[in-house]
């Protein structure tokens, strides 16, 4: 008895971990938010730019250009950083999961070539799907479109024929490489701006993260991200292998595709506002698992709470980078990859 009950203390403590290494990366990305308002092209103190934010929010008087700058522009991006980078870490959390494969992310089944494409139409060409959009709304929605193509023909190829994680992410990387073909075709032919423009989508930037779009984003980052952690026992009946998972009750192909299709949307709507910002989705779930175990249960959020705190220090490091600051999807790229070398 005594024995059981050091092993359930072990299995307590254990668990208390795992929420402390949670609760100590949301502090990170708290504070964080604070001090990234201090940084960025436009010169203000991280602590005069804290009272400017608590100024305005008591409706005290500012100077308005500290305002715009710290509260119309820098803190939006800062709970952008956060959204994105958690709902990409979350995404690529699952993808692992469902595919059995630790080298997928939300964009292995070609979810951000689409995007890309749909992206690349609509800044070189001004092709709008909906003919009544036009300029940035347009593009955000032919790659919120075009990044679902991918995920559409899984499916459809799906009704025909039973698809193992491995022909999926094959079929995703064979979809990638004839949106991309087709992508840099149209970037060969383009001007000198256009190309400028394509560009920065293609690295993923936040400076477009505005109060105006980043309800959407969260919206979309918190609601699929805990419709996905309903299923993190199913999951991790998955993590052991399908035939243990379907002699279980879990119907593997249905559960397996109904995730896929979830992420998907999560992704689309990120990658359609920031554009493909990388290794995200790749380096969080490892770092994560780390520290916290394949438990999806504590896997899920410690994985969103790596992503954003990642990604809203990376935007940081990116607002000072250079003369008028760099993509943070270059910045990601460059300390993930680091990252990821080392937890190999």
């Amino acid at each position: 008895m005594a024995e059981l009950d050091r092993f359930l203390e072990r299995y307590h403590q254990l668990g208390r971990r795992k929420i402390l290494f949670f609760l100590l990366l949301a502090a990170v990305a708290v504070i964080a938010i604070f001090l990234t308002l201090g940084f960025g092209v436009y010169k203000i103190g991280i602590f005069d730019a804290i009272a400017t934010l608590f100024n305005h929010l008591a409706g005290n008087p500012v100077n308005p250009s500290d305002d715009h700058y710290v509260f119309d522009v820098r803190l939006p991006r800062a709970i952008g950083a956060i959204a994105v980078g958690a709902g990409l870490a979350v995404g690529g959390a699952v993808m692992q999961n469902v595919l059995r494969n630790p080298l997928a992310e939300p964009y292995t089944i070609g979810i951000s070539s689409g995007a890309f494409l749909g992206a690349v139409l609509s800044l070189v060409f001004g092709f709008s799907i909906i003919p009544t959009l036009s300029g940035d709304m347009a593009t955000v929605v032919n790659a919120f479109l075009f990044s679902l193509i991918p995920v559409s023909i899984i499916l459809l190829v799906s009704r025909f024929k039973k698809l193992s994680s491995a022909t999926m992410i094959l079929l995703g990387i064979a979809v990638m490489f004839v949106f991309s073909s087709i992508s840099q075709t149209i970037m060969v032919t383009c001007s000198s701006e256009s190309l400028s423009d394509v560009y920065n989508w293609r690295v993923g930037t936040l400076a477009k993260v505005t109060w105006g779009n980043l309800p959407f984003i969260i919206v979309f980052t918190v609601a699929i991200s805990a419709l996905l952690m309903s299923f993190s026992k199913k999951m991790d009946l998955i993590n052991t292998g399908d035939k243990i998972a379907q002699i279980l009750g879990v119907n593997v192909e249905r559960l397996r595709l109904a995730l896929m299709v979830f992420v998907s949307l999560m992704t689309a709507a990120l990658v359609s506002f920031t554009g493909t910002i990388g290794f995200i989705g790749l380096v969080g779930p490892h770092v994560a698992r780390m520290f916290v175990g394949s438990s999806n249960r504590y896997l899920i959020p410690a994985a969103a709470a790596f992503g954003g705190t990642f990604l809203i220090l990376a935007d940081t490091v990116a607002k000072v980078s250079g003369i008028n600051g760099l993509p943070v999807g270059v910045i990601s790229a460059m300390i993930g990859g680091r990252l990821f070398i080392y937890i190999l």
